[in-house]
């Protein structure tokens, strides 16, 4: 959940008006015309459509790169002889998840590739049609379905900051459009590969603009909402966001084929294009930029719209604070360490998310139900992070949800794996889906936190680097996830250890609630220092 951290300061000026109204910003703006009339209503309804295809790529490989359950060819001697009773192995199948017998650990070192086949669609529960068999991504290759998991999120990372830079330039609704125009015909073209590097490069393509479409919406979506109802509007863009992942697994199920899937999630949606022509473009990027009249035309048309009358003021340019760049977030020594455990914190929040997302298929049962719930859990997570953090405090809420994140994801774990035992299966998924939602709020906290923790001349570079820190630990996750070949306890132990360091790192940075936001890094290094101080003071006092 991002909000918006930094309110512009109110500038007094004179107009050459002979009634001398003072100029009015945005806000004041806002609060005459309507804060959450109609025309911003409409405009959040847009968005509720324009989220769905574009959320669905984020986690669309968890199905499009599934590894379908195996099972010997009958005329294979040496698979079926393996398990010792080849009567009762013709129709035995194995699965990622299960891995019921030693044979699955053995395909690819002692068996050929002939000996064994992908299961027919009617014998298990999950993609019958993947990536996975479709390009034979088994054995030596396998870590390539994982690769085309990972490759969204390296080019999110690099589009985050090269499309920031030209929304910064060009606005926000110049990067918004044709974003959402790229991912909507890559992701279709991807449905036709007909070789593995295809799909890699789709998905690296598809991650560099999503960084497009995810970082103009939000702006866009926010901007012409009031002060009073923008927390709102902000943490109703993220319900849409957990609705389109729990519509993906409902369509998942009904649409076993990779390629079918992938032209469902993009085609049918190419008229949200339509909405080009009614949202509008950013009023404050309008003003920063001298486009005064540009912006009271916008602002005239959300007056028209919600019955209210424009008022016949002055606006006010937002005061703007040069950018002093990523080093000074590196200065000092207090500064680095607050610097480094917010890109820790990043790290592992983005890990924990996408991983958990991902393992799906790992928890046992199925696939999709296990989908659903996981993204379903994001709901409560939205209303506690809100919650949390104006009662307990940005720090506390944090460490917190980290520390059960962690709890849940190692207990996991330690509960038996690849059975059919149903008490077994429900633990699992229980505590995999409350591990989610920790992480969630988790996440979704750090957002609050970071916008407040960095200066004004630096906030810009400071949430670009935990927001490039985010998308490497989600880049990760696929391979984490994947760690199961190795030991099923593995990757749980992985995410619920790095979640409990994260919250350690959490607790050396000061906390934020109730407190001004710092303007320049001199007030950032006074409230390190006084919170270091505390801290010392305490120990001191507990000591004597």
């Amino acid at each position: 959940m991002v909000y918006e951290a930094v309110r512009a300061p109110i500038v007094c000026l004179l107009t050459d008006k002979p009634n001398y109204n003072m100029a009015l910003d945005v806000d004041a703006v806002l609060k005459r015309i309507g804060q959450f009339g109609p025309f911003q209503i409409r405009i959040l309804v847009m968005f509720l459509f324009i989220f769905f295809p574009i959320t669905y790529q984020t986690l669309i490989m968890v199905f499009v790169a599934f590894e379908p359950p195996w099972m010997c060819n009958r005329q294979s001697a040496a698979c079926l002889a393996t398990e010792g009773n080849s009567s009762s192995s013709r129709s035995l199948v194995y699965s990622t998840a299960t891995k019921p017998s030693a044979l699955y650990e053995r395909r690819c070192t002692e068996l050929k590739r002939t000996d064994w086949k992908f299961a027919e669609y009617n014998l298990y529960e999950g993609p019958h049609e993947t990536i996975v068999n479709e390009f034979d991504l088994v054995c030596n290759r396998a870590f390539l379905a994982w690769l085309a998991n990972a490759m969204l999120f390296f080019g999110w990372a690099i589009g985050a900051i090269v499309l920031g830079l030209v929304a910064d330039k060009y606005g926000r609704k110049s990067v918004l459009f044709p974003s959402i125009i790229v991912v909507l015909v890559v992701s279709f073209a991807m449905a036709f590969a007909k070789v593995f590097w295809i799909v890699a490069v789709c998905r690296f393509i598809i991650g560099f603009f999503e960084a497009g479409c995810f970082l103009s919406m939000f702006v866009l979506a926010t901007e012409l909402v009031g002060p009073e109802k923008r927390a709102l509007a902000g943490t109703l863009v993220w319900f849409y966001f957990t609705a389109a992942l729990m519509v993906l697994g409902l369509k998942a199920y009904f649409v076993r084929n990779w390629s079918t899937l992938l032209i469902l999630s993009s085609a049918p949606w190419v008229f949200i294009l339509i909405f080009w022509r009614f949202v509008p473009e950013s009023v404050r990027w309008l003003l920063v930029n001298g486009k005064k009249e540009q912006a009271r035309e916008i602002l005239e048309k959300v007056a028209a719209v919600n019955k209210k009358e424009m008022p016949r003021d002055e606006l006010q340019v937002p005061v703007t604070t040069a950018n002093q760049g990523v080093l000074e977030l590196f200065k000092t020594w207090k500064m680095s360490k607050m610097s480094l455990a917010q890109i820790y914190i990043w790290f592992v929040v983005g890990m924990g998310y996408y991983g958990l997302s991902l393992s799906s298929g790992e928890f046992g049962g199925s696939i999709y139900l296990n989908f659903i719930l996981t993204s379903l859990v994001e709901i409560p997570a939205n209303v506690l992070v809100i919650h949390n953090c104006n009662r307990f405090g940005r720090k506390k809420t944090i460490i917190a949800h980290m520390v059960a994140a962690g709890i849940a994801v190692v207990a996991v774990s330690l509960i038996p794996h690849g059975t059919n035992n149903t008490g077994f299966i429900a633990g699992r998924v229980t505590l995999g889906t409350l591990g989610k939602m920790f992480i969630t709020t988790s996440f979704n906290a750090v957002y609050i936190f970071s916008a407040e923790l960095f200066p004004t001349v630096v906030r810009n570079s400071g949430m670009g680097v935990v927001s490039v820190a985010s998308r490497i630990g989600a880049a990760s996750s696929p391979f984490v996830v994947q760690m199961t070949r190795i030991n099923a306890i593995l990757p749980f132990a992985v995410m619920g250890s790095l979640s409990f360091l994260a919250a350690v790192f959490c607790w050396i940075l000061p906390e934020t609630m109730g407190k001004s936001t710092a303007e320049v890094m001199e007030d950032a290094k006074k409230e390190a220092e006084k919170e270091h101080a505390m801290v010392d003071f305490r120990g001191k006092e507990q000591a004597a």
